[in-house]
This record gives C-alpha cells, sequence and structure tokens, in this order.
C-alpha cells in the first residue's frame, strides 16, 4: 500500500537505501550549506525515523521533501529519489486541476476519451431511471467529500482541496469529481458555470441542485482558465442577443474576444491568416456551432464583396462608355453651333 502522507513516505525510502547510500545521505544532510540546516546532533547516529524527524521539523513537509530528492539525486539515488516523488503526488496536491493543452499550446476545451467514454456509458443508465434519484443535500455532498480527502491521508481542512472532490449530482458526468471536471471536458464545465450565473442573475431560490452548481461555480471561477473561458461565453452569449451579427464575438479560438467583423476586416496578417482557415473549415465544422456561425458570417461577407466588386466594375464600364460616346460627339456639335450662328446673323453686304 502507498503511504499517504509524506512522512511515511520519507520514512519508508530512508529504511530501503543501503547502509552505504544510508551514510551518504546523512553526511550530505549535515554538509549541506543552504538556510536552514539541520543540527549535527540530529543527525549523527540517529535512526531513519529521526532522521525523518529532523527533516519535518526542520523544514515544512513539502521542504523536506524537495530536500530529501535532491540529496537522492546528488549521491546517484536516482531511481529511489524518482520512487519518492511518485509517491508523494497525491499528498502534495491542493486540489488544483491540470488543466489539458492542445499541441499549439492552447487550452483543450473538446471533452477527453475518458470524458466521451464516461458520457456514452451514461445514457443508458440515464435512460432506465425515470426521473432520476434525488440530488443529494449540501451537507452530504460536503460530508462525502471531507471523508474522501481524510481516506487520501490528506488535510480535511483545506477547503479548495474538499471542493475539488465535490461530486457533480447531475448530468453526463454525474459520479464525478469538480476536479475531474476541469481536467476532462473544460468547454462543457465553463459552459455549465456561465449558464448557471446567468441563472442566478434572474433565480434567487436555492435547493440542493442550485447549491451543487454554486459550489462548482466557486470552484471553477477560482481558476484564471476556467474564468476566463466563462467571461468569454458570457460575454458570447450577450454579443448574440444585442446588435447586428457582426458585432457578435467569435467566442472560440485564438481570436474568440474579437467579433466577427473586426476578425473579417482585419489588416493584421494572423487575423487574415485565421479568416483564411475558418473558409477551410466550410464543410467540416458542426451545424450550430459557435465555428460554424463564423464561417457562415465570412462566407456572406465574402458573397457581399464579390457582389459590391461586380456593382463597381460595371458603373466603371458604364462611365467609361459615356465618356466615350461624349468624346466622340463632341466635334460635330460644334460645328452645328457654329453653323446656326451663321445662319441666324449672316454679314451684311457694303452697297
Amino acid at each position: 500500500m502507498a503511504p499517504n502522507t509524506i512522512r511515511m513516505a520519507l520514512a519508508e525510502t530512508l529504511e530501503n537505501l543501503s547502509k552505504d547510500d544510508f551514510k551518504k545521505f546523512s553526511h550530505q544532510l549535515l554538509d549541506r550549506r543552504a538556510e536552514p540546516r539541520v543540527r549535527r546532533n540530529r543527525v549523527e547516529a540517529k535512526s531513519c525515523l529521526e532522521i525523518v524527524d529532523a527533516l519535518v521539523s526542520t523544514f515544512t513537509e513539502p521542504e523536506a521533501l524537495q530536500v530529501a530528492v535532491e540529496i537522492l539525486r546528488q549521491i546517484h539515488c536516482n531511481e529511489e529519489a524518482q520512487e519518492l516523488e511518485s509517491k508523494t503526488k497525491v499528498c502534495l496536491e491542493k486540489g488544483d486541476p491540470t488543466f489539458r493543452k492542445t499541441p499549439s499550446g492552447e487550452l483543450e476545451r473538446n471533452p477527453s476519451q475518458e470524458a466521451l467514454k464516461y458520457a456514452a456509458d451514461q445514457w443508458p443508465l440515464r435512460a432506465t431511471q425515470q426521473g432520476g434519484p434525488s440530488v443529494k443535500k449540501p451537507e452530504e455532498v460536503e460530508a462525502e467529500a471531507k471523508a474522501r480527502v481524510d481516506s487520501e491521508g490528506r488535510d480535511s481542512q483545506n477547503d479548495r482541496l474538499v471542493l475539488s472532490r465535490f461530486i457533480i449530482q447531475f448530468g453526463q458526468y454525474k459520479g464525478q469529481t469538480f476536479k475531474w471536471l476541469l481536467e476532462n471536458d473544460l468547454g462543457w464545465t465553463t459552459f455549465l458555470v456561465a449558464d448557471h450565473q446567468k441563472e442566478r442573475e434572474q433565480m434567487k431560490h436555492q435547493d440542493p441542485l442550485m447549491s451543487n452548481k454554486d459550489s462548482l461555480t466557486r470552484y471553477a471561477i477560482a481558476y484564471p482558465e476556467a474564468l476566463k473561458e466563462v467571461r468569454l461565453k458570457r460575454a458570447y452569449s450577450r454579443s448574440l442577443q444585442s446588435g447586428p451579427k457582426g458585432m457578435a464575438l467569435v467566442g472560440f479560438g485564438a481570436h474568440g474576444s474579437e467579433t466577427l467583423k473586426g476578425l473579417y476586416e482585419s489588416k493584421d496578417e494572423n487575423k487574415i491568416s485565421y479568416v483564411q482557415f475558418l473558409r477551410s473549415k466550410k464543410s467540416t465544422c458542426d451545424p450550430g456551432s459557435k465555428m460554424e456561425i463564423a464561417v457562415r458570417y465570412i462566407l456572406k461577407r465574402d458573397r457581399e464583396r464579390a457582389a459590391a466588386g461586380r456593382r463597381l466594375t460595371k458603373r466603371k464600364w458604364a462611365q467609361s462608355d459615356r465618356g466615350q460616346e461624349n468624346s466622340a460627339s463632341r466635334p460635330m456639335h460644334a460645328n452645328v453651333r457654329r453653323g446656326s450662328r451663321r445662319t441666324q446673323y449672316p454679314a451684311r453686304s457694303r452697297q
């Protein structure tokens, strides 16, 4: 069984060292120059457990772990150092999600394969449940989250850590933790939070379902990555409800905060390239998606621009034809005028 505290992991690692490696570890610990330093009388001729006590009391547990890993690598116990880091990874976790990234380094908003499989497995269960089981009360959800943290040997007084272990009580991912949601389907989770914030502006009543959504919102917006996505989704929603369509936000990708009009008319090379990329997605984007809305707008503007170009060309041709007609007829008109003057005013002959 894996140790559930840093102290236990340190003790287990030191006990598994050979006698020579243990001596090297103790010597390197005493030779360490950085402050704070462990006193000699707390290391020399001491057991593994006593040295662990010295480490933890001199440093914090996470700092003691860092010092131990550094020393293990210095004495060439690299496998032991890596194993110690692996054992204590869960102990160092504070409930923060690890956001997935695309190959280009952007946030991955689409569901993971694990999320797709989980949602697919949930459909038969949801179909057989008439109305489904009732949503648990907030106190039950919190009590279960604290029990989950305690079972991991973690600090159940850490509010964010406990919140990360709350279970979502509804939807296609019912039964998963809040932390899992942000890690496996950021797009769905932030859409849900944005929708709940809008709902909260109109409804103040409290029930177990609303409470569960409140808790998820509190957890998600604590992280800048998720908060930015929530704000973008709300801004996109507002932009669709007011003003012309061109003033709606793109709502996705690197230029999500741009308006469709601004993106299309931009002279920036990156934005021009992105518009061209969207044109290529005409036949592949999902119907009704933000990308499909953007592509439709771009193609519509393309048609309008082409039609305006044809009208301008026709006007130029018409103006050119009129100019040629005027140029060809001007000498004949002058002769007619001069001839008419002679007819009206003939010169008098001398008597």
